[in-house]
């Protein structure tokens, strides 16, 4: 299967995707105790999954397609953790678990097919 274009639709969502799973990654280690938009962002992560793993596996992604497999049940307990809990030590918690979905690979800045943040 051919690599999507770098500028294509597929490519800006899927960096959209990662971009966003970062802040939220970002805002817990920072402020483990404001959740609302974490929360929110969570959800909107959740609801992308099922669009992703389908348009990953149709264009070969596999790697991306991997992330996506390993976050679908970590977004969903996230969510619950964080509804459920204002403790901030869970909030830390939730966010070395959406870190670690996201392999090394993607996250070095010098791969050129993933966003320069992830």
């Amino acid at each position: 299967m051919t690599c999507p274009a770098f500028d294509s639709i597929y490519n800006r969502e899927r960096g959209y995707f990662l971009d966003l799973l970062q802040r939220q990654v970002l805002e817990l280690q920072a402020c483990p105790d404001h959740r609302p938009r974490v929360i929110e962002a969570i959800r909107e992560l959740a609801s992308m999954v099922p669009r992703y793993l389908g348009a990953s596996q149709v264009l070969g992604d596999t790697r991306f397609f991997h992330i996506c497999c390993a976050l679908q049940p970590i977004l969903y307990s996230a969510l619950v953790t964080l509804c459920e809990d204002n403790d901030p030590i869970k909030g830390l918690m939730v966010a070395g678990l959406l870190e670690s979905a996201v392999p090394w690979e993607v996250r070095d800045p010098s791969k050129r097919n993933y966003p320069a943040e992830w």
